[in-house]
């Protein structure tokens, strides 16, 4: 018997991004856990699940990495996704994601049984100027043919004015499938009108007993326990067997390594490349480099002549394979290996979730293809362990960047092999277990880093962590430090010694009072663009005062949560910081919204967040 269950979410299996810490309940992706306890409220609330960044701030400065281009994404890049886990495997029929804080911003709904699969549920686009009001967004999903138990959300916050907040989710799904016994046949209400005449007969009998036999019981259970129309099922159906076919072609996986397939089918269908004999190769290749990863892959499989091309390796030297993660196995990496041997850049982030790549094949892919690399992502990538550290740092010698955020099984053992990347200028541990020691090790011998990213590191004393920044790394351009923990004037006055810096994320990093501190840190890092004091509690107008006559190079800064700041002392940064795009005095207890609108009025190059309308973010 078929039964529809309504399932809040079990458990968050991943997430790439939260605005709270894991040693604390506010704001973090477990807060999406349960029936929603918020809504129909709005406003910003510490037991949401508050996504990270908002807008495009966090790509305009200097901590923000290049993407890897990509030519022909299938969906235009996403920001943050984050999976949840349901108690019973259903059919998907509606989800609700229950938004309490600047809506808009959910753009994918996949699905899967345990991440064995993944089914693309709902793709769009995100959505701007919507009122400010909590909201159920049940986007019109399609209804596969397959048990689900796990959803990833995708979210592209890119657009909005400020943090998102989601507050549950709900999956609503059948236990069994009505399409399994239903077939062509079955008639909607709206044929069997047609097929008994009822939408031409002008006889009130014909009516009202096609009408009875319409309403009768039988035909209306035989309608409930099948699809509600014959046209909307055959139009699903028709899109389920096109979307198989199309994720089909997508794939760049095959049960054997790609190379093989193709050389048997070329074999069989001849060695003639009609009129692409006739072109030049270098046309051919300039014709290539405008396809993305997953064409190549497919036109490998006409001919030998576009096999050969298609092979060549100067098309594989930049790989965006995080725009395909649902996509990427083992098979995948195997197949790509023999067509790498120039790779200089690759983003496996988000990708081989579930064991769908496993810590041997990435190594052997590594070992094979890595020894060129410059810039390597593997952001949420949890087959990552020492072992592959080690392999990173003992064959990738030219790497420049390496990002791992969110890879949660290195320990001291792995990061420790990190001190043979002499040339790393950009290192990203944010969210992993690296300790002080290490980081110390680390820093030691990475004479070219530019770039730190330790957001929520908790296991760090971030002034000690300071203190090593300023002896050895003197040329740091951008330092994140969101979340850590124990920055104290002495760790302002260590980081005031490097001269260079110009990209500073202390957000809830900051205790007590810093005036002294925070004075030598603007006359010292006169160059500063980007400046986030978060929910520094004690900033004063004396404080601000200091970031007015020596920061004025200042693009984006961020006060949130102060209590003594004034309005006056707003007012006069505003006038005095000429280059200032965006200024947070959000839940500053003086800073009202009436302020607020007359500095927009008078500042309109400025982008102002503030305003007392909802609760106070104080945590």
């Amino acid at each position: 018997m078929q039964c529809v269950l309504d399932q809040y979410v079990k458990e968050v299996a991943d997430f790439s991004s939260q605005y709270g810490s894991d040693s604390s309940i506010s704001y973090v992706a477990n807060n999406i856990i349960g029936k929603p306890t918020l809504y129909p409220q709005y406003g910003d609330f510490s037991s949401a699940y508050c996504l990270r960044s908002y807008g495009k701030w966090w790509t305009k400065c200097e901590s923000s990495s290049m993407p890897i281009d990509d030519p022909r994404p299938l969906f235009m890049p996403s920001v943050d996704f984050i999976d949840v886990r349901y108690e019973c495997a259903v059919y998907p029929i509606r989800v609700d994601i229950y938004e309490t804080y600047h809506p808009g911003s959910v753009v994918r709904v996949w699905g899967s049984l345990e991440g064995r699969g993944w089914i693309l549920l709902w793709s769009g686009e995100p959505q701007t100027g919507l009122r400010a009001a909590a909201r159920i967004f049940s986007p019109p999903i399609r209804q596969p043919n397959q048990l689900v138990n796990l959803l990833r959300i995708e979210f592209d916050q890119r657009y909005l004015n400020y943090y998102s907040a989601f507050d549950s989710i709900l999956l609503v799904g059948s236990t069994h499938t009505a399409s399994k016994s239903f077939t062509l046949t079955g008639d909607s209400i709206t044929s069997q009108i047609k097929k008994l005449g009822l939408h031409t007969t002008m006889c009130e009998e014909d009516i009202l007993a096609g009408v009875q036999f319409l309403l009768s019981e039988e035909n209306l259970l035989k309608l409930v326990t099948e699809p509600k129309e014959v046209e909307l099922l055959r139009e699903e159906k028709a899109d389920m067997n096109d979307m198989r076919v199309h994720e089909k072609c997508l794939t760049i996986t095959t049960e054997r390594p790609l190379t093989e397939v193709v050389v048997e089918a070329s074999e069989n269908e001849g060695t003639s490349g009609g009129y692409f004999d006739l072109l030049p190769e270098e046309l051919i290749m300039y014709i290539l480099r405008q396809l993305d990863v997953r064409s190549l892959c497919r036109l490998a499989n006409t001919c030998k002549l576009l096999l050969k091309y298609a092979s060549d390796p100067f098309l594989y030297m930049r790989l965006n394979l995080k725009n395909y993660w649902w996509l990427v196995n083992n098979s995948t990496l195997e197949c790509l290996s023999s067509r790498c041997s120039l790779l200089q850049s690759l983003d496996l982030s988000w990708c081989g979730p579930y064991n769908a790549v496993d810590t041997e094949t990435f190594m052997e892919f590594i070992h094979t293809c890595g020894r060129q690399l410059t810039t390597l992502r593997l952001n949420n990538c949890h087959f990552i362990d020492n072992y592959c550290l080690y392999m990173i740092a003992n064959v990738c010698l030219n790497l420049e960047e390496l990002s791992m955020a969110n890879c949660s099984k290195v320990d001291h053992l792995g990061f420790g092999e990190l001190k043979k990347a002499h040339a790393l200028s950009r290192l990203d541990l944010s969210r992993t277990r690296i300790d002080f020691l290490t980081l110390q090790l680390l820093l030691q011998h990475a004479s070219q880093l530019r770039h730190l990213s330790l957001n929520n590191c908790t296991q760090l004393d971030m002034d000690e962590v300071a203190l090593t920044l300023a002896t050895f790394s003197r040329d740091l351009v951008s330092l994140a430090a969101w979340k850590t923990h124990g920055i104290t004037t002495k760790g302002l006055r260590a980081l005031a010694c490097i001269t260079t810096l110009q990209d500073l994320d202390l957000g809830w990093a900051l205790s007590g009072v810093i005036t002294e501190g925070l004075g030598e840190l603007v006359r010292g890092c006169k160059g500063l663009k980007r400046l986030y004091l978060t929910a520094l509690r004690t900033l004063t107008d004396h404080d601000l005062h200091q970031l007015t006559t020596q920061a004025g190079q200042l693009t984006q800064l961020d006060i949130m949560g102060t209590r003594n700041i004034t309005p006056e002392a707003v007012h006069r940064l505003l006038q005095s910081c000429l280059n200032l795009e965006l200024l947070d005095v959000s839940f500053c207890e003086q800073i009202h919204s009436t302020y607020i609108h007359q500095w927009n009025l008078q500042f309109p190059k400025v982008s102002i967040k503030g305003g007392l309308r909802h609760l106070v973010r104080i945590v």
